[in-house]
C-alpha cells in the first residue's frame, strides 16, 4: 500500500489476571507500518495539551502475514495466556507501542509502561483505535 512506510514498531499487549494481579506483557514486532508525529499540530488544532502525540499505521494487508493477526480486545482478552502472543489487539490505556524493535526488552513485573518510558525514547500509550474498512483498508492507532 502506497502511503505505509517501512518504519518498524513494538507493540506491548497487556494482559492482567484477575486472579493472581499479576500483569503480562506480549510483546509484538509491526513492521511495514508508519509512525507520524503530530503532536505540536494537534494542540495548534484542538488547544488540546492532550492532544494525539503519533499516529500509527497499519495496513490490513500486512495483518497475518508479516505481523500477527488482529483479535478485538474482548476477543483477545477471552484467550487463554498461551494463546495471546499469536495475536495482536489494541487495548486503549492499557497497551503500548515504542518505535524500533524491543521485543528484547525484559520489562519488570510492576510498573512496565513506566519503567521503558523512563528507559527508552518514542514510547507511546494507545489512546485511540480507529479501524477503516474502505478503499484503503487500515487501522490509524493514536498515541501519547
Amino acid at each position: 500500500m502506497g502511503f505505509f512506510d517501512n518504519k518498524t514498531v513494538t507493540l506491548f499487549n497487556r494482559s492482567f489476571n484477575a486472579e493472581t494481579e499479576e500483569e503480562t506483557y506480549y510483546p509484538t514486532l509491526l513492521e511495514g507500518v508508519d509512525l507520524v508525529e503530530t503532536k505540536g499540530a494537534n494542540i495548534s488544532k484542538s488547544g488540546m495539551d492532550s492532544a494525539d502525540a503519533v499516529k500509527l499505521y497499519i495496513d490490513f494487508a500486512n495483518l497475518g502475514k508479516t505481523l500477527n493477526p488482529y483479535l478485538p480486545p474482548k476477543v483477545w482478552d477471552a484467550l487463554p495466556e498461551e494463546e495471546k502472543q499469536n495475536y495482536i489487539t489494541f487495548h486503549p490505556t492499557e497497551d503500548f507501542f515504542t518505535k524500533g524493535d524491543r521485543t528484547d526488552v525484559e520489562l519488570p513485573e510492576e510498573y512496565a509502561y513506566e519503567w521503558i518510558q523512563e528507559n527508552f525514547d518514542d514510547v507511546y500509550k494507545v489512546t485511540t483505535v480507529d479501524k477503516y474498512e474502505d478503499i484503503l483498508p487500515h487501522f490509524e492507532v493514536g498515541g501519547v
